[in-house]
């Protein structure tokens, strides 16, 4: 690999975590754009891979947002090109966009660990390869994706029907896989009304994460 993996973080508070961790324990050669901070993002010829990461900015409104608009058009670039991309919460969200479907409401807000099952394809991607039919998985999201034309569906739950799909080397998940145990309490402050409207609280909600199990095989996206 000589180009390396771009990461673009959207939100202060919601940083690469495992995922960073995963590639530099694999010496893998990565970049970080702080998308939040108006840093420059790269041209999809110069990456090997695009990873997508959260933000509670909706994507319903990437359009207000001028960042959020040059990422909109780094990730079509990125889909065109066949770059491997993983798009995780907001950015599994901006990757359905990018093709063609919409985004909605959830009927519930999932907020915490939740249980999602793997379909038959989920079960035979290379993404959740070894994991099992379910699988345990930290969510934090008030929206949904619908699955898009020519897509597969990954992983379902009771509480939200679309939790992953893949269409070529696009992967979008609606959950997360990334935060350590140290930035769950991170991710609690900054966004305390949330918390509060669930009833839930930064001690129970981190008592719970140690629990939470082996999350997606990272290296499927390399």
């Amino acid at each position: 690999m000589t180009k390396p993996i771009c990461i673009v973080q959207n939100w202060e508070a919601e940083s690469p975590g495992y995922l960073a961790t995963f590639l530099e324990d694999n010496q893998l050669p990565y970049n970080v754009v702080k998308n939040y901070a108006n840093e420059s993002l790269p041209i999809a010829d110069d990456i090997e891979a695009l990873i997508i990461l959260g933000t509670p900015i909706s994507a319903l409104n990437y359009r207000e947002h001028d960042n959020l608009v040059r990422l909109f058009a780094l990730v079509s670039a990125a889909v065109r090109k066949d770059i491997p991309l993983l798009g995780i919460c907001f950015g599994g969200q901006l990757v359905a966009r990018v093709l063609g479907a919409d985004v909605i409401r959830n009927d519930v807000r999932e907020l915490g660990l939740y249980r999602v099952q793997l379909t038959d394809a989920g079960r035979e991607d290379k993404l959740f390869t070894g994991l099992g039919t379910e699988l345990d998985v930290f969510h934090w999201h008030s929206d949904t994706f619908m699955i898009p034309h020519g897509a597969t569906l990954l992983a379902t739950s009771e509480t939200c029907t679309n939790q992953a799909f893949r269409k070529n080397n696009a992967v979008a998940v609606q959950f997360h896989i990334e935060p350590t145990i140290d930035e769950v309490p991170v991710w609690c402050d900054a966004y305390p009304e949330e918390l509060a409207e669930e009833g839930l609280t930064k001690e129970g909600l981190v008592i719970v994460y140690r629990e939470k199990p082996t999350g997606c095989n990272n290296s499927a996206i390399t």
